[in-house]
């Protein structure tokens, strides 16, 4: 390996901006450069999750020979798009695919033996694979918690990463059991619409003449709303399922 590309594998930033003309943003080059195991990305609509995770997605398969990258998202579209950003930055890498061995819409197999494999959120399509070395949940609060459970195992005899994507979707879910609850393994990112440049002032005032309150605030501010219509609130609902807290004496009510 010459000395540039042992830079480049430990610069994953340093390689995207060189290779695939990517300038991520500073909350993306946190988390490409961060070594923690488990991160989970709370970041507005068209601030570039996707982009960012199709370069580490990469990068992990072009640099570390016999890796295998899966993508799950809660559809098959939803997988095939992101696989499509994949083999697009891949196609910057390696133009001519000398360096590849299979590509179909849904696999992609380098010549090194690493694989980016993007699935649909069926826990039946993950059942099989063992000690990938990333997982990458793109709108994830969208994807089951059946499916997060399978997730999580093939992981245990490796030092594999996950990374949660998404916006907010009600507070359910574990996407929101995670940013709410969350040990310090978690590298928690928050991005916000008014921190991305690219999103105007005048986009979002439109976008918030178009569209419930609740909608706004999750999709571009990262808030976790009750959904449209709730008579009680989900964290009602949670208080009445905690042992701890004594349940209301009526005034004159003797049976308690």
């Amino acid at each position: 390996m010459s000395l540039r590309d042992a830079a480049f594998k430990l610069d994953p930033v340093l390689w995207a901006k060189a290779a695939l003309a990517y300038h991520p943003d500073e909350w993306a080059v946190k988390v490409m450069m961060s070594p923690a195991r488990y991160v989970i990305e709370n970041v507005s609509r068209q601030a570039g999750k996707s982009t960012c995770a199709a370069a580490m997605a990469v990068h992990e398969a072009v640099f570390f020979p016999g890796s295998l990258v899966l993508v799950v998202s809660p559809t098959l579209r939803q997988s095939g798009e992101l696989q499509r950003k994949c083999l697009r930055f891949y196609d910057l890498v390696d133009p001519q695919h000398k360096g590849l061995a299979e590509d179909t819409k849904l696999s992609i197999q380098l010549a090194n033996g690493s694989r980016i494999i993007a699935l649909p959120g069926q826990e039946d399509n993950l059942r099989g694979y063992s000690a990938p070395s990333l997982i990458i949940e793109d709108e994830a609060s969208r994807v089951s918690d059946d499916l997060y459970t399978a997730i999580r195992p093939m992981l245990a005899t490796n030092q594999g990463r996950l990374i949660l994507l998404s916006t907010p979707n009600g507070k359910t879910g574990h996407f929101y059991k995670i940013w709410t609850e969350g040990g310090p393994e978690w590298l928690k990112i928050k991005v916000t619409a008014d921190e991305i440049p690219r999103i105007t002032k005048e986009f979002l005032a439109n976008e918030r003449l178009n569209m419930t309150e609740g909608q706004y605030r999750q999709e571009y501010f990262g808030e976790f709303m009750e959904a449209e219509g709730a008579v009680f609130s989900s964290d009602l609902f949670r208080s009445l399922a905690n042992s701890s807290i004594s349940p209301l004496k009526l005034r004159g009510d003797e049976s308690w």
